[in-house]
């Protein structure tokens, strides 16, 4: 609608420029017809006073006029003559071709003062269609003047058609002007409005709008620069929003919280990781001081800290308040852009929980294999000194104490050979034998071996479910894991219980049961029963033998098989471990 507006103020711009040029031109065409002709009557009527004042001085005086002679030069030239002279007043009329009431004012002016025979005629207009021609005679010696006047009765007739000629002529210009006006107006606004609506596409951002280009000027030139800057526009918005869409999936999945901050202190960009830090939502964030986000009085120091410095900063915070503990190393920095604009900071938050508690267990290894391997050398040491000091010859004190060596020595070989098992499962690239191979046949196998012990307690070990179940899997390593969960029940139970192990057969995976009636534990020991040395009933657990490190063992030799481990228990009540086993490895 625009553009046509504009196209119709252009063209009517243009056509009234040219109907006035048109009729400007008309009107000095006109005044040029007309002067023209003018110009030439008045030269034919010079021409006529100089035949009619040739005939006057052929004349032998005023009073002898030839009167019929003249009456017919009147008639012929259709003019109306008149002859005075000077000092006697008019002698000749011909009171025809021009009646007039001005006629006689004008001949008594003229009269008045008469042109010399030396003058040149002289014109005196009555109207723009009557005048009057006067030229100074000698006749016989006497001196007049002779007077011509005369009407153009055609001027009117030809000024008319002049106009016509001019309109008819100007009205056919102005229409084949308006056609052709019309024409290349369109011409060149056609193109001009498209990029109109392309730029205006463009400004919305639909950046795939595209104008015509089918023209070599410079609508042609235009129509080219708006496409070029189209495709210009949409690769470089294609690029940014791969690169947003990229930046924006790193914040979002990276492992570490984000959180970026402006320099007046509101939240502005956080991401999800972030969020689960700290357990809040994004409207809870977006737009905050951060003050009133971060409760830890550490976190807002570290945050002042870079603001104040304009420095990077890095610490490491504990934080506790409703979040389980978490360790989190802290990384600030200032946000500088170009020309040293300071536009707030970031602070990425890492979570080291983990390797706190990695490295916690680490201490705790050591400090428990240092204290495991302590307690037999340290028994084997001193009873080995007591027999150096004179116990030899003592013969009972002398059975006993080897007794006690052998013993302390077979639980430190135990330790040691499960710290190399253990070591030997978590390596990375540990491989198992695998073969086809009959979990029920197993499970009695294990039953059969634990037999003796199940009796010191007289407790009983059942195998229930079905008989016979085939999976794929390494049948030493497997017959390990049962070994220790038996012997564990064996261990925890109360002497007269008894072992439960049952065996489901599902579709794509097995299922062993190991239940007891022994001791049990509570909720929250069971996550730890997998780690290394970690014990349930500390004395018990020693005096029975244990290293501390089966369940560790257990746990790594069912995850290497893809299987899945999970305990139920209740203090008094007993324990349950579940054994998930794929058929297929």
């Amino acid at each position: 609608m625009r553009m046509s507006s504009f196209r119709t103020r252009l063209l009517f711009a243009l056509i009234s420029l040219i109907v006035l040029v048109l009729i400007g031109l008309g009107v000095l065409i006109g005044e040029l017809f007309k002067s023209y002709y003018v110009n030439a009557l008045h030269s034919r009527i010079e021409k006529e006073v100089e035949l009619v004042v040739s005939e006057l001085e052929q004349q032998p005086s005023f009073s002898e006029l030839a009167v019929l002679r003249f009456d017919r030069l009147s008639n012929v030239l259709d003019i109306r003559i008149t002859i005075a002279e000077q000092g006697e007043g008019t002698v000749y009329d011909s009171e025809n071709n021009l009646m007039i009431d001005q006629h006689e004012d004008t001949i008594r002016k003229i009269q008045a003062e008469p042109p010399s025979v030396e003058d040149s005629i002289v014109r005196f207009p009555v109207t723009e269609e009557i005048n009057y021609y006067a030229k100074g005679v000698m006749i016989g010696g006497s001196p007049g003047v002779l007077v011509m006047g005369t009407e153009f009765d055609e001027l009117k007739e030809v000024y008319r058609q002049i106009w016509i000629i001019l309109s008819i002529t100007l009205g056919v210009a102005l229409l084949i002007i308006i056609l052709l006006g019309s024409r290349i107006t369109n011409q060149y606004t056609r193109p001009i409005e498209s990029a109109t609506k392309v730029a205006i596409e463009l400004a919305k951002g639909n950046y795939r709008a595209r104008t015509y280009e089918d023209r070599v000027d410079e609508t042609g030139m235009l129509s080219n620069a708006i496409n070029v800057l189209a495709r210009n526009l949409q690769e470089m918005v294609t690029y940014q929003a791969i690169q947003q869409d990229r930046l924006q999936t790193l914040i979002e999945n990276m492992g570490s919280g984000l959180i970026m901050i402006d320099r007046q202190g509101f939240i502005v960009l956080v991401n999800r990781s972030f969020l689960d830090f700290f357990r809040v939502s994004i409207e809870d964030v977006l737009n905050k001081r951060y003050v009133d986000i971060f409760t830890d009085e550490k976190v807002q120091l570290l945050a002042e800290e870079v603001f104040m410095t304009e420095q990077r900063v890095r610490k490491q915070v504990h934080l506790s308040a409703a979040l389980s503990k978490r360790h989190l190393e802290v990384y600030g920095a200032p946000i500088i852009g170009e020309g040293s604009a300071w536009h707030g900071i970031v602070l990425v938050f890492h979570d080291i929980t983990e390797l706190k508690k990695l490295e916690q267990m680490r201490k705790d290894f050591v400090a428990n294999v240092s204290h495991e391997v302590k307690t037999p050398i340290t028994s084997i040491k001193g009873f080995t000194e007591t027999l150096l000091d004179g116990a030899l010859n003592d013969k009972d004190a002398l059975e006993t104490f080897l007794s006690i060596i052998l013993k302390e020595s077979d639980r430190l070989q135990a330790l040691i050979q499960d710290l190399l098992d253990l070591s030997k499962v978590e390596q990375q690239g540990f491989k198992l034998a695998m073969s086809q191979m009959d979990i029920v046949e197993l499970l009695k196998e294990v039953a059969t071996m634990m037999e003796h012990k199940a009796l010191k307690k007289d407790m009983n070990i059942r195998l229930l479910g079905c008989k016979t179940s085939t999976i794929e899997g390494d049948h030493d390593r497997l017959k390990q894991v049962f070994i220790n969960l038996i012997s564990n029940a064996i261990t925890y139970s109360q002497p007269g219980g008894e072992i439960r192990v049952t065996v489901v057969d599902g579709d794509n995976e097995i299922i062993i049961e190991v239940e007891d009636d022994g001791i049990g534990m509570e909720e929250e020991e069971i996550p730890r029963i997998f780690e290394r040395f970690y014990r349930v009933d500390k004395a018990r657990s020693r005096n029975s033998g244990g290293t501390g490190l089966g369940l560790a063992i257990v746990k790594h030799i069912v995850e290497v098989h893809y299987g899945e481990l999970s305990v139920k228990s209740k203090p008094n009540e007993g324990t349950a471990f579940s054994v998930s086993l794929p058929k297929k490895h």
